[in-house]
């Protein structure tokens, strides 16, 4: 059996110690947080120049950051300039696998770690299997995403207010059909400040392309359109919700433009999702019926989608009935390869987007054992560097287990959230994760581990 990784106590000792967040002492470092929190987390070993770094930052030798055996594979390797593997590929460590209820039933093998209250503000072991230097190759694919898709960005910026245009439509719409849909990758992987630096440019040139009628119109209306929606999204996270309605219709707008039926349905989901947002149950309702209308002539993961939004509304209502109806619609139009519809590069609605919304139709309905089972099939569906999806994920995970009683899973949980919610700057899950805790100071007071965990906000 591989050797589970333990977290280096040390390090997060000299770091507290100090009154650092892991925000702040990569920085002092030189190194991304997800770098800092690996190391932390005993998941990997700093590089002899980088650990040089880490001591000057902290004043401090590296034995007493808990890093004695970088220091003893030197000294093993002596001048042969080998290079010491922590992990070699060959050792997973045991995934996540929630502790709530025996009687909910998961494939997963192992229980995740129980904490002390005094561990909890410390944060939890993202455990899954890695190799040594994963986050700096993760780190390195994102940012040649960025460059890709930002050096036309910055070009379409160059050409704002120049005397004679520096590109062609044809050319300008030839760059965005590529990197459009590289702009989507980039968000899934937690490209955030990227993307905000990046999706003005595309906006611009894109906008005013598809405004003008013309040969390109409707290509350019069809990628503003999405562009529209990824600016959608972004603002979602910073919760500004009026940019939010407001990017939603400019992508309805262009949809039509664009004749183009899934993304005006597609703009109509994103709608009724700020209204989720914005607990206005009416005008969501009614934006999925209005995209209702369209279901018949639109692609079947788009009509699956609207089927699991309406099932998901009609249980705010506490209309049981018609949540499962519409539940078992979406289940039986819910297509065996999402990827391969046409619109699934632009909405990622797949498998693990079902069972999302099952597990929120149970937790309205109150069957909190039902949820579980749908966010563990979440949380086995989608890969580890996916962070929007996960740091939503681990919110309703939290939510469930209050309702099941779970106050240390509870507070393990959300422990998770809310650090990934900051390293991914997504206001819209942190305060998220706030309303849950809402809940969690109502139901356990002034229980030890609430108050630990109380620091985190």
């Amino acid at each position: 059996m591989a050797e589970r990784s333990k977290p280096n106590r040390k390090l997060e000792a000299a770091r507290l110690e100090k009154r650092w967040s892991v925000e702040v002492a990569s920085k002092k470092v030189g190194v991304s947080v997800n770098t800092f929190n690996r190391w932390e987390r005993g998941l990997q070993l700093p590089q002899l120049e980088t650990l040089d770094q880490l001591c000057k930052a902290f004043g401090a030798p590296p034995e007493e950051l808990g890093f004695e055996d970088v220091i003893a594979a030197k000294r093993r390797t002596g001048k042969s300039g080998q290079r010491h593997e922590l992990y070699d590929g060959s050792s997973p460590v045991d995934e996540m696998q929630p502790r709530v209820d025996s009687q909910v039933s998961t494939t997963r093998t192992t229980q995740l770690e129980e904490f002390t209250p005094g561990q909890i503000k410390k944060g939890l072991d993202e455990v899954s299997p890695i190799q040594k230097d994963t986050d700096a190759v993760e780190t390195t694919r994102r940012e040649a995403m960025a460059l890709l898709v930002g050096t036309p960005a910055a070009v379409f910026g160059m050409v704002q207010g120049a005397s004679r245009p520096s590109l062609y439509p044809d050319e300008i719409l030839l760059l965005s059909t590529v990197n459009v849909p590289l702009c989507w990758q980039l968000y899934f992987e937690g490209g955030f400040a990227e993307l905000r630096r990046i999706l003005p440019g595309y906006i611009l040139q894109l906008s005013a392309l598809a405004e003008q009628p013309s040969r390109h119109q409707r290509q350019a209306a069809h990628l503003a359109a999405q562009v529209h929606q990824l600016s959608y999204l972004l603002a979602l996270q910073n919760q500004d919700f009026g940019t939010s309605l407001n990017h939603t219709q400019q992508a309805l707008r262009y949809g039509v433009l664009a004749e183009d039926i899934d993304l005006q349905v597609a703009s109509l989901a994103r709608k009724a999702y700020v209204y989720f947002c914005l607990r206005r149950n009416r005008q969501r309702l009614h934006t999925y019926e209005e995209a209702l209308n369209f279901c018949h002539t639109c692609s079947p993961l788009l009509r699956a989608y609207i089927y699991t939004g309406l099932a998901e509304t009609y249980a705010c209502y506490q209309d049981e009935a018609h949540a499962h109806e519409f539940l078992r619609l979406a289940h039986d139009h819910y297509p065996d390869r999402p990827e391969e519809d046409p619109t699934y590069a632009y909405t990622h609605f797949r498998w693990p987007t079902f069972y999302n919304f099952a597990g929120q139709v149970y937790l309205h309905l109150h069957q909190p054992k039902e949820a579980w089972k749908a966010f563990s099939t979440v949380d086995q569906l989608v890969p580890k560097y996916e962070e929007p999806y996960r740091v939503e994920l681990n919110v309703y995970q939290a939510a469930v287990a209050v309702e099941l009683g779970d106050m240390e899973q509870s507070c393990n949980l959300l422990t998770i959230a809310v650090q990934a919610a900051r390293t991914l700057g997504s206001e819209l899950r942190y305060n998220e994760a706030c309303k849950v805790y809402a809940r969690m100071q109502m139901r356990w007071g002034n229980e030890p581990y609430m108050q630990a965990i109380g620091e985190l906000f």
